[in-house]
This record gives C-alpha cells, structure tokens and sequence, in this order.
C-alpha cells in the first residue's frame, strides 16, 4: 500500500542520488527554495510503501495551479529548471501508476484541484501515465556518446563532420588551451558570469545580480553523485568561452554557457562544445545532454531531440 507524507524541510527526503537528474535532487530544491520561495510554500511529500521509502515529489502552489518545485518563473519571468518529475526509485518505479493515484488524492483531500506538471520528459513513466493529457513544451537535445571520438565525428552527418574539422583545423592557426575545472573557484565563476553576459543581450538582461547568487549557490551546495563542472576555451591566454554543467559518471548536462563575440571568428562556442563532447567521451559517458532549447549548434554537433510536456491534471 502507497502512502504520503508530507514533510517539513529537503533534508528529509530520502532517494538514491545516482538515478535521479539534478533537478530533482534535494540539493537543487533546498537552493530553489532559499533564492525564490516563501518557506510555507513548497509541499514536500514522501512517498512509501509498507513504511518504506521509495521516493518523493516536491512541488509548490502558484496562483491557483500546483506546480514541479522549480518550475514557476523567477526573475524576469525566467524558468531555469529544465526538466519536472516526481522521483521514484527502483522499487518505487514499479508503483508508479499507483503512486500518482495517492498523489492525486492527496492533493484533492487537501483542497487542491489542479496539478501542472511542466517540462517532463517523454521517457518518462509519468507521460506514459498520462500522455492522453500531454502537450508538448519544448525540445531538448541530446547525444548518446559512443567510446571514440572516431565514432562521434562518424555520426554526424556529412557537412556538419567536415564543417567541424574545418572549424578545429582553423582553431589550430592561434595558441589554445580547453580548461576544465571541477571544483570552481570565486575567479572561476566571475569569468563565467563575464563570458555569459558578453553573450547577448538576452543573457546579460538574465543574469542579474539575483540570478548570478543562485548560480554561485547551485555551484557550491553540496551534492552526492553529482557535480558542477566550469569549462573553458582559452585563445592565447584569454578566456573565450564557457561553459557550467551538471555531470555524474556517466551524463554532461549543459546548464548554460557563454562567450565572447569578438572571437566569432574562431567558432569558440561551438568548439568548446566539441571539446567536452570529446572529454566526456574519454571518460567513459554516455549522454551528453544539450538540455531545453533547439538552437542551431546542438543540432551541428549531432544532438537528437528530447520531446518535453505539460500534463494538467483536474482532479
């Protein structure tokens, strides 16, 4: 039998990190809740089974509708949390129907009528669940990675190949280094925030000086099985371009980048892509996740579509 629990405060949930994406970790939510929610509003629920935890779904009321924990907008109307979904884990997946039946009385014993689930993704059990309800959002790309680069740059379809190597063989005309750094620093992080403004427009209107915090709180909070990665193409010593992701074992999430237009000359945001695409592979991963948005260079370097949905639910 599945119960619920609600509970007071992230540090009672329980889940196996190693099979959950960040977003639904306790780590991304406490950080959420300090940069953006009033403290009475998150609704944390624990989810068991013969007093046994099996998972969790951590969500907040916004105006009328319950939401993913994460997914309102924030400053400036931004929504920075890519993907939604309830956690569940291995023995907590093989309920699931008859979890999101308890979650749904629950909600509706409690006065609440109408769930919106943002941003889950199509190889989720949830949109299997009630993908009669689905709508989709977004897309977000992604690449299965092989164990060679050989293999990789063979994936790509021929132009996008010989454009690469074009791009790499005119890279090799200046001095360049790929930094990675797996631990940032303060310093590290200020260039990032600098490459990321220099971007566009956009960009430099996103990140304001709220923004930037929880990005330094997101790169600095500690995590089990996950860690924020800061990159960097450097051309004769200078930094050009950037790039923050989350990555575990085996996946590189691309959070958000940066870089410095008067080196467009150079392709530096594309190639930094390349080189931690070919990093990543060294290292033994197998995703390489562009995450929301279908911007042109995802699909240069081979990225294939995520479907993402909104599922509303009246109960």
């Amino acid at each position: 039998m599945i119960t619920i629990k609600k509970l007071e405060s992230v540090t009672e949930l329980v889940s196996d990190f190693s099979s959950v994406n960040p977003f639904q970790t306790p780590w991304y939510f406490d950080t959420f809740i300090k940069h953006f929610c009033d403290t009475s509003s998150p609704i944390l629920l624990g989810i068991y089974t013969d007093e046994r935890s099996i998972g969790y779904g951590a969500f907040e009321k916004v105006e009328n509708k319950i939401l993913f924990l994460g997914m309102k907008p924030v400053v400036n109307n931004q929504e920075i949390t890519d993907y939604g979904d309830i956690f569940l884990n291995d023995a907590g997946k093989t309920h699931h129907k008859e979890v999101w039946n308890t979650l749904r009385k629950w909600f509706l014993d409690n006065g609440y009528d109408h769930l919106q689930l943002d941003y889950i993704r199509e190889d989720s059990q949830t949109y299997e669940l009630f993908k009669e309800y689905a709508v989709e959002q977004l897309k977000a790309p992604y690449i299965f990675l092989p164990k060679h680069w050989d293999d990789y740059l063979m994936v790509l379809d021929r132009v996008d190949r010989k454009e690469l190597k074009r791009k790499m063989k005119r890279l090799e005309t200046v001095s360049h280094t790929y930094a990675n750094i797996n631990n940032p620093a303060q310093k590290d992080f200020e260039e990032f925030i600098r490459l990321h403004k220099l971007s566009s427009h956009q960009k430099q209107d996103f990140m304001t000086d709220q923004m930037k915090h929880f990005f330094w709180s997101l790169v600095t909070a500690e995590k089990k099985d996950w860690k924020t990665n800061l990159c960097f193409l450097q051309i004769e010593e200078k930094n050009t371009s950037a790039i923050l992701s989350f990555e575990n074992g085996s996946s590189v999430l691309v959070y958000n980048s940066g870089y410095d237009p008067s080196f467009n000359y150079y392709s530096v945001g594309l190639l930094l892509h390349a080189f931690k695409i070919q990093e990543a592979i060294t290292k033994g991963k197998t995703t390489y996740d562009f995450m929301r948005g279908t911007e042109r260079y995802k699909y240069d370097l081979g990225g294939k579509d995520m479907r993402l949905y909104r599922i509303e639910i009246s109960l």
